[in-house]
């Protein structure tokens, strides 16, 4: 047996297009954050599926006929990129349930299995609100063993991914001009 589903008191179904389909400005830092780390992949085309049977994409509804995303950044990507149109409910959502599911968004990279941790780790430290990401990690504090307990990964790993990136930034350290072998104009 099915259990009907109780939407909030605001909620409906959309399909908005892509000119306004925006960020909303909690997301921002999260979304920059995942572009820099997110994983290549290959789409599936699902504008042939009946909108019925895709999982809608939650917006805000900011009057004016525009819209902000605020999570599942990969399904947004590739709406806006292949897809003219896709189905999206609109929810009234608190500032607090946005950062999350925004940040949340960029702690599930910790899993991919090419990840980069350091880097990936000093953009939590210096870019995502401190007590969500301890919140959404269950830790008390953003520090180097945390992240690694919670990614599971040892800390020894951790520093071998941070030193074998010293190492190739020095070696790809040489000019990448190599006018000066000619000597002077």
């Amino acid at each position: 047996m099915m259990k009907n589903i109780k939407f909030r008191p605001r909620q409906k179904l959309i399909v908005p297009s892509k000119s306004n389909l925006l960020v909303h400005s909690y997301a921002e830092k999260a979304l920059c954050v995942w572009q820099r780390f997110k994983p290549e992949v290959t789409y599936i085309n699902t504008q042939y599926v009946d909108k019925f049977y895709r999982p809608p994409l939650p917006l805000i509804d900011g009057g004016d006929n525009t819209f902000y995303f605020f999570n599942d950044f990969q399904s947004v990507n590739q709406v806006l990129r292949l897809e003219s149109d896709y189905p999206c409910l609109i929810t009234p959502e608190s500032i607090k349930d946005i950062q999350q599911l925004a940040w949340m968004e960029v702690i599930n990279l910790m899993f991919l299995k090419d990840i980069h941790h350091p880097d990936l780790f000093n953009a939590l430290k210096s870019t995502a609100p401190q007590n969500v990401i301890c919140q959404l990690m269950g830790i008390r504090y953003l520090t180097i063993k945390g992240y690694c307990r919670f990614a599971g990964i040892s800390q020894s790993s951790y520093e071998y991914m941070q030193c074998k990136y010293a190492l190739e930034e020095r070696v790809i350290g040489i000019p990448q001009n190599m006018n000066w072998l000619n000597g002077p104009p």
